[in-house]
């Protein structure tokens, strides 16, 4: 089978040469140069797109727009005028889904199929093998054309007759990419004008439910100074006007994409027509007055503790309990003797049942343990612990280390840790990132903040809960990175929910939607999370609304006072406080949703993913 292909640029020309060692190659592009190295690699190079139209069975394209796809196929020297009734026009452009069908329909009576067949995953996958492949139309083409697919990658994913919704799941993943990419580095920022390393913030998020397929590709390569990406960012800029078009002509609200849009633009602006992708994170960085030198990372590494410590002989005690915490106790419990201690009777009854020690007051844990872990409630635990200093000035005192879990201030913790260390006991802040599912399976986040050779001892008592521990330097930056997180999380979240409400006013299933993201780039574990149980109306957190909202709220304070301008985060902030007066701040976070759908006039249960 002959193959044809037209546009041998960054990404064209990889996807081009997977065919060669297979098909005979024909290809076309204005660049002589692109040609030439194709020529050299096997390919023939077609004398003109007519000629190569005539000896081609199937032809691909990769070009910039959809304007260069229609002047490529229907223009006064395009492939229809030498195209036979029974060939298939292969679109790999990231185009515009409209004007794609339009070209169909025209080729359709001249009895040529076209499938549209995007690709994400950038440059390196596409030389790889193992880009992603978007590809709609009628089946009979997709079909002939599967193999031809398959040699290009084997992530190929079928969305349907309808062509172009194809390209409109590209547009969906690309405006999940650069919005949660703005969001990435505007997080980063923040962390790092809060006092955290690049290279802490890399780990911190890449090991918690903010985590994307930004913060696994971006952040690594920035703390490596490596590049990530050759993209051109005035294509990305492109991308997300096109996606957001979409949202123009379907009314669906795209605040997020918006803001994602403005900012790359002024990126375009800024730094000029030829600025990459690799650009944008100094770009945004400098915009909250940040710079990143190799001197932070070196000092980054140093500050990670000595893992060679052992605490198998501490005794661990548990305060403040709630259903979260019970659920951490339990991990503990799997492996080693705790005693607790909580208001609720209920649930000390019900841990002691199980095998813990159950103590009638905090007075008898802090003679009792070595190590104190604080769940909930911590003001009112400090207080108490405050209100038996004298317990401490006793000989033989057994207690010398409190790890406090909870949500507190970070710059709280220094005074804290000063009024602790005066009675001889160190404090380590250590807030666990989870909903309950991800406790249970032992898949919580903890960020762990103090003295290096306290955390470091404390280390192996919270690997029972979870081995997702990170070291995030002194007291207080635990807090710091749970933050960051937070408010990323937070982000990723509405980008995804803003981005399927788009998808399923055009008539996209919910399975197609993520089947394919979830393989993009524009991948987030909010996203994955969400798409799991949206269809259905279904629960993938418990946590509250208000919750996050408040969580945001801090988060934007610590901002305006660090000079980090959260334009993406305090756009969400501002999305979370009006529907939690729309709601109610008791709400479970999914109830977003159907905020989502109301706005949007969507609704994704009724959504058929049934194929």
């Amino acid at each position: 089978m002959k193959i044809g292909y037209i546009g041998l640029g960054a990404m064209g020309k990889p996807l081009a040469l997977r065919l060669v060692d297979k098909y005979e190659l024909h290809v076309w592009d204005l660049n002589p140069k692109a040609c030439a190295e194709a020529q050299r690699c096997g390919a023939h190079v077609a004398p003109s797109v007519r000629e190569l139209a005539v000896c081609c069975d199937v032809i691909l394209l990769c070009l910039p727009r959809s304007e260069n796809v229609r002047q490529a196929v229907l223009g006064p020297d395009g492939l229809v005028h030498g195209l036979a009734a029974g060939k298939v026009i292969i679109d790999q452009t990231s185009g515009v889904p409209a004007e794609t069908r339009s070209i169909a329909a025209q080729l359709a009576q001249r009895g040529v199929a076209m499938l549209d067949a995007p690709v994400a995953g950038g440059v390196p996958a596409a030389q790889a093998g193992r880009i992603t492949i978007m590809v709609s139309g009628e089946q009979d083409a997709f079909e002939r054309a599967s193999a031809i697919l398959r040699t290009i990658s084997p992530n190929v994913f079928y969305c349907g007759e309808r062509v172009g919704d194809g390209q409109a799941i590209k547009l969906l993943n690309n405006v999940m990419n650069a919005a949660c990419r703005i969001s990435t580095l505007e997080a980063v920022a923040f962390g790092t004008k809060l006092g955290l390393s690049l290279e802490t913030l890399a780990t911190v998020l890449n090991n918690s439910s903010a985590r994307s397929r930004i913060t696994q590709s971006v952040l690594p390569a920035l703390v490596q100074s490596k590049s990530a990406t050759d993209f051109a960012l005035s294509l990305m800029v492109k991308d997300v006007r096109q996606a957001t078009e979409l949202g123009l002509q379907t009314g669906v609200p795209m605040p997020l994409s918006g803001i994602a849009l403005g900012l790359l633009q002024i990126g375009v602006n800024t730094l000029g027509a030829e600025a990459c992708l690799e650009d944008v994170p100094r770009f945004i960085l400098s915009m909250a007055g940040v710079q990143l030198t190799d001197e932070k990372l070196r000092q980054a590494r140093e500050a990670s503790p000595d893992a060679s410590l052992d605490a198998d002989t501490l005794s661990i005690g548990y305060v403040g309990l709630g259903s979260l915490q019970v659920a951490m106790v339990r991990r503990i419990m799997l492996f080693r003797e705790i005693h607790v201690f909580g208001s609720d009777p209920e649930l000390v009854s019900e841990l002691e049942a199980e095998g813990a020690i159950a103590t009638p007051d905090l007075r008898s844990l802090l003679t009792e343990c070595d190590v104190i872990i604080i769940g909930a409630d911590s003001a009112a635990v400090f207080a108490g612990m405050l209100a038996n200093k004298d317990v401490w000035e006793r000989p033989g005192q057994r207690c010398r280390m409190v790890v406090d879990q909870t949500d507190g201030e970070p710059f709280a913790a220094n005074s804290e840790s000063e009024e602790l260390r005066a009675l001889g006991v160190t404090l380590v802040d250590a807030p666990v990132s989870a909903d309950m599912e991800e406790v249970i399976a032992g898949g919580a986040s903890i960020f762990c903040g103090g003295p290096q050779r306290a955390c470091a001892l404390v280390r192996p008592v919270l690997e029972l809960i979870s081995s997702n521990v990170v070291y995030c330097g002194s007291i207080g930056s635990g807090r710091l990175a749970n933050i960051v997180q937070n408010v990323l999380y937070a982000c990723n979240r509405l980008i995804a929910y803003e981005a399927v409400a788009v998808g399923v006013s055009l008539g996209l299933k919910v399975a197609d939607i993520a089947k394919v993201i979830n393989h993009g780039s524009g991948w987030s574990y909010a996203f994955e999370r969400i798409l799991d149980t949206l269809a259905s109306n279904g629960r993938c957190t418990a946590l509250r609304l208000g919750d996050v909202a408040s969580k945001l709220v801090l988060a934007s304070r610590y901002a305006a006072n660090c000079g980090a301008p959260l334009v993406m985060a305090n756009a969400v902030r501002n999305t979370f406080q009006a529907v939690c007066n729309e709601l109610n701040y008791d709400d479970n976070l999914d109830a977003m949703a159907r905020c989502v759908e109301t706005r949007a006039k969507v609704q994704f249960a009724s959504t058929d993913d049934s194929s």
